[in-house]
């Protein structure tokens, strides 16, 4: 498969049991400079990109309003913050909450880009928004 430029690979934490797809990323208050480096868990199961649980108040992000979060322990009401995500060269603001100590990128970020997850080779690869796989031009008959 042929990829134009802008596609990246990353490779999976391999630090991680089983290893697991991440994305570097830097995160800050919305309008200004994401300020912090982290690496994300590309997590497809996420509705809603999540903070570190500390981070959003040593950032100072937001409060923009509360949604129930679901998980294996139980339904837990939490504030959602705005954020400014900036990775593969685009920059975003968006909802998160802050929860446990994980950054994890959820389907409202993964949603915007083409993802592909090479379990077998522990490559992440991400085609941001506005990229697209090249074709081959079509031959017509004759």
């Amino acid at each position: 498969m042929e990829w134009r430029r802008g596609s990246r690979d990353f490779p999976y934490d391999t630090r991680r049991s089983p290893p697991a797809p991440v994305l570097p990323l830097r995160v800050g208050r919305p309008r200004g400079e994401p300020v912090v480096a982290v690496a994300a868990v590309v997590d497809s199961g996420a509705d809603i990109t999540v903070v570190p649980e500390g981070l959003a108040g040593v950032l100072g992000l937001p409060p923009v309003g509360e949604v129930t979060v679901r998980g294996v322990a139980g339904a837990v009401r939490v504030p959602v913050y705005a954020a400014e995500v900036e990775a593969v060269g685009t920059r975003r603001i968006v909802e998160a909450v802050a929860l446990g100590a994980d950054m994890l990128l959820g389907r409202d970020v993964l949603n915007r880009w083409r993802v592909t997850l090479d379990g077998p080779a522990r490559v992440l690869r991400v085609v941001p928004e506005g990229r697209r796989r090249s074709r081959a031009p079509d031959s017509g008959p004759g």
